[in-house]
């Protein structure tokens, strides 16, 4: 009974492996594709801008589907946890100065993936001025 325990654990060990890619070179030696480009959205409940915003990131999302080159990334000020939770991924992903140097809601800063440089911030472009310059930015 043990040895079958094992295997299910080593086996699902594997799979977990093989889905994920650990961030590293998969089992076929293929390289896990990173973003070249992070759309860091500063939104809150109670912000306007960032209601106005949220259509936008949609329509962006959903035009830029399956394109790895950009990852969305929202922080999110509406409560302490979520302050919280912010703060958290910002250092996951080595955003800390991108999240401490803006102040406010409901915008969007494109932040370049390796250098994690902010390129330009969008605030009230239409979604496809936005989608425009963030292909001009992969």
């Amino acid at each position: 009974m043990k040895n079958v325990k094992k295997v299910t654990n080593l086996t699902m060990v594997l799979v977990f492996i093989l889905l994920t890619g650990l961030g590293f070179s998969n089992v076929f030696g293929q390289e896990k594709e990173s973003p070249t480009l992070y759309a860091v959205m500063f939104y809150a409940d109670g912000c306007v801008d960032s209601q106005l915003l949220v259509p936008k990131v949609k329509d962006l999302q959903s035009e830029l589907e399956g394109n790895k080159k950009v990852q969305f990334v929202k922080f999110d000020f509406s409560t302490n946890e979520s302050i919280g939770k912010a703060q958290a991924l910002a250092g996951k992903l080595g955003l800390s100065n991108v999240l401490t140097s803006n102040q406010g809601t409901g915008f969007l800063v494109l932040v370049d993936a390796k250098s994690k440089e902010e390129k330009v911030i969008l605030i009230k472009q239409s979604s496809d001025e936005m989608l425009a310059i963030i292909m001009e930015n992969i």
